[in-house]
């Protein structure tokens, strides 16, 4: 008995000097980028499934996504029989402007040549977010262009900051993180 509490107390003072050192917000953006890069894959799904083009905008203010069935393939919500969905990132996510980008764009959440329009979208609480980026997916599985996603919590720390990249003639998707020298490296969550 006494054995086994000598082990427990061993494991337990052993859990209190790594527990300071795991950086569970690495774990969370990790997560939403996942959330994100899966978000893309299901829109992209659903164009070749729908054999239609999907429209992806990227809502700022409320961290948002907005999926457009663009039966008029004029790469904006129309209403009628466009129908749309809303999806919100997790956790605190939100879109950020990065510092630098993988991509050597100018600096904006979504970059790339794959963005096809800014649109003014009226977001779900009535906050109308201006500019909006947007990207086609086509029903070959392939997108607009390329472009870049870009995420990061509120905290605004660099290790935070994470990239969705799309090839647009395949539509791969790519994670990467920003290293805490400002520096961006292609992440193993493939």
């Amino acid at each position: 008995m006494i054995e086994m509490a000598i082990a427990v107390g061993v494991i337990a003072v052993l859990a209190l000097i790594a527990l300071p050192n795991i950086d569970f917000a690495r774990f969370r953006m990790d997560g939403n980028a996942r959330n994100v890069q899966n978000h893309i894959i299901a829109a992209q799904n659903l164009a070749v499934q729908r054999n239609n083009n999907i429209l992806l905008t990227f809502v700022y203010c409320n961290a948002q996504f907005r999926t457009v069935l663009d039966l008029n393939k004029n790469n904006s919500y129309d209403g009628g029989n466009e129908t749309r969905t809303w999806k919100t990132l997790s956790e605190g996510a939100t879109f950020v402007i990065p510092p630098t980008t993988i991509d050597g764009d100018s600096r904006y959440y979504v970059t790339g040549p794959g963005v096809v329009a800014y649109n003014n979208v009226a977001a779900t609480n009535g906050q109308v977010c201006m500019y909006s980026p947007s990207v086609a997916l086509y029903p070959m599985g392939s997108t607009s262009g390329d472009f870049v996603v870009y995420l990061g919590s509120p905290r605004g720390r660099k290790v935070d900051y994470r990239a969705v990249q799309v090839y647009g003639a395949t539509g791969k998707v790519h994670v990467w993180r920003m290293m805490s020298d400002g520096t961006w490296k292609q992440s193993d969550m493939q």
